[in-house]
């Protein structure tokens, strides 16, 4: 098991792990007993799938694969919380000293706000202002992830990514870039 030492991270990949669990233990039901599906779905589903096991088994594959997609929106989507807030805190904590240090304040720190921070609320422009602070391989999984979660978030109308991650690793990944930024 990943130990992952960000609180919030931590309990969002707790619940997404619980999720999968149940899911994979009511999946594995489904093959060879296609009726089970009617066990788990929506009354209004009720005999839509099970009448064959061939749509109960690419029903219950689409269903994992939906809730795969879906924990790594709420992954990335977690952590762009975090990483926001963090970058935020920081930010106004610099402004904050300048303009109480300086006789008078550069306009510098006004033109980063309005460029760096005011497109600081895509995943694009977080990535892009710690670029540098990564190492090569943690930087690497980060674009993946980006890929991916892009693909995913925007209609799967661009090329798939080239590998799916597993969401341990997922997980892992943006706990260590979480830990990189603090540091």
């Amino acid at each position: 098991m990943v130990t992952i030492n960000n609180e919030e991270l931590r309990e969002t990949f707790n619940y997404i792990l619980t999720i999968e669990n149940i899911l994979t233990k009511e999946v594995r039901q489904i093959k060879g007993n296609k009726s089970y599906i009617d066990k788990i779905v929506p009354d209004h589903l009720m005999k839509v799938y099970s009448q064959k096991e061939k749509n109960a088994v690419i029903f219950a594959d689409k269903l994992t694969q939906t809730a795969y997609e879906n924990a790594i929106l709420t992954l990335v989507a977690t952590f762009e919380r975090i990483t926001f807030a963090k970058y935020k805190t920081t930010y106004g904590t610099i402004k904050t000293l300048v303009i109480d240090n300086a006789v008078k304040p550069l306009a510098y720190y006004k033109a980063r706000e309005y460029f760096v921070y005011g497109n600081l609320d895509k995943l694009s422009g977080l990535i892009k202002l710690i670029e540098g602070h990564l190492s090569t391989d943690l930087a690497r999984k980060l674009n993946t992830i980006k890929q991916h979660r892009n693909y995913i978030a925007h209609g799967k109308n661009t090329e798939p990514p080239i590998s799916e991650m597993k969401l341990d690793e997922i997980a892992k990944t943006l706990d260590e870039v979480i830990r990189e930024i603090e540091s």
